[in-house]
């Protein structure tokens, strides 16, 4: 069987990081796997030898508009064709190249399968993009869910043809050599410098958390980057410190490739997103070791945590909340260790690489017969 998956580019983002996994473990046990991305903005994550990649080049260099525009619709079609892919996996974060990898799998024996990665009902999706998502859920064949909680959340047709798969956890953080300090006094987070994954309410929970304990050492580094420049989201973080006073104290040093250390050398994550799918970032720092503060989605953090034993849930948005959490890991930093530990042997419990590897494979022969 060959398996080609297809996303937008191959940078920082759960939806890559996700495909590069199941490629490398699908590689590994043996499988015919490439993955087609449509902008070389670079490759952020490791790809396995036995993967490969091929640019789907969308931009015609004909002049004339409506023939540029027909060609920028067929030239991406025919590469695609050209893969002979037995499947198509196709993420959601791509939306506006998705019919075009249904048009590669008409009148073929390919099927494609529409790997959902996030909470779409909840997603702030203008009407032409919530059209997209729409009939692109009409058109797979199958649609790719990591939480049950992700089905109750798609049309009813959208349900008959949705399988589970959750997510591949990197060893490397299950092998990170974490020390408890006596004191919680680093702070972290991790994620796309996004709307979604509401970093301002980290800032605001942290500043109230220090006004109100007076303490005068701990500190919040947010890590990741911004790939989409209209919601200004790094320019708001950093007028929000300002705002509070906190330059010295809460941190923006980007994204960088070594999470696994970071980690270990943290003493708690704090995670404040509006909506998930099954985020990586909370299950890494889990496998980590450490505590772990997240927002309760209506999906994916409440599928990692039991609050009050390997971690704590807090409502969506809570400013207060979140604080009052913070709050407690500094106060009872033996507690806090309890919960990191705790998050540890529950992501010690996660199914290997090959046997996710495998059920995905299952699945998608079930799916070409």
């Amino acid at each position: 069987m060959r398996i080609v998956f297809v996303t937008q580019h191959l940078t920082d983002g759960g939806a890559e990081r996700g495909m590069i996994a199941f490629a490398n473990a699908l590689a590994h046990i043996g499988e015919d796997v490439c993955i087609a991305y449509m902008e070389d903005i670079g490759i952020d994550y490791t790809l396995s030898s036995n993967v490969q990649t091929f640019l789907i080049h969308h931009n015609s260099n004909v002049h004339i508009p409506r023939l540029r525009g027909l060609c920028n619709i067929l030239l991406p079609v025919k590469l695609l064709r050209e893969l002979s892919g037995d499947v198509f996996i196709s993420d959601n974060l791509s939306l506006k190249y998705n019919w075009k990898v249904w048009i590669a799998t008409l009148f073929s024996r390919a099927r494609m399968v529409y790997a959902i990665v996030n909470n779409m009902e909840k997603k702030e999706l203008d009407q032409k993009k919530r059209e997209q998502y729409e009939r692109t859920c009409r058109q797979a064949d199958a649609i790719w869910i990591q939480t049950e909680g992700q089905r109750e959340l798609l049309p009813s047709y959208a349900q008959r043809k949705a399988f589970q798969v959750r997510n591949i956890l990197d060893k490397q953080f299950l092998n990170t050599q974490k020390t408890y300090n006596k004191e919680v006094c680093h702070f972290v987070s991790a994620g796309r410098l996004h709307p979604q994954k509401n970093q301002e309410l980290l800032i605001v929970a942290f500043a109230r958390m220090l006004k109100r304990t007076g303490n005068n050492t701990a500190t919040l580094t947010i890590y990741g980057k911004s790939k989409i420049s209209i919601f200004k989201t790094e320019e708001k973080l950093k007028m929000l410190i300002q705002k509070y006073h906190l330059e010295e104290r809460v941190f923006l040093p980007g994204w960088v490739k070594d999470m696994e250390d970071r980690f270990a050398q943290a003493d708690a994550f704090v995670f404040g997103s509006d909506y998930e799918g099954l985020p990586y970032a909370l299950m890494e720092a889990m496998g980590s070791g450490l505590p772990c503060i997240s927002t309760d989605c209506p999906t994916g953090p409440s599928d990692l945590i039991k609050s009050g034993e390997n971690g704590i849930l807090v409502p969506v948005g809570d400013v207060d909340a979140m604080s009052q959490a913070m709050e407690l890991f500094i106060k009872e930093p033996r507690t806090a260790e309890q919960m990191g530990r705790q998050a540890r042997r529950t992501m010690q419990e996660w199914d290997s690489d090959e046997e996710l590897a495998k059920q995905l494979l299952s699945q998608l022969k079930r799916i070409c017969s």
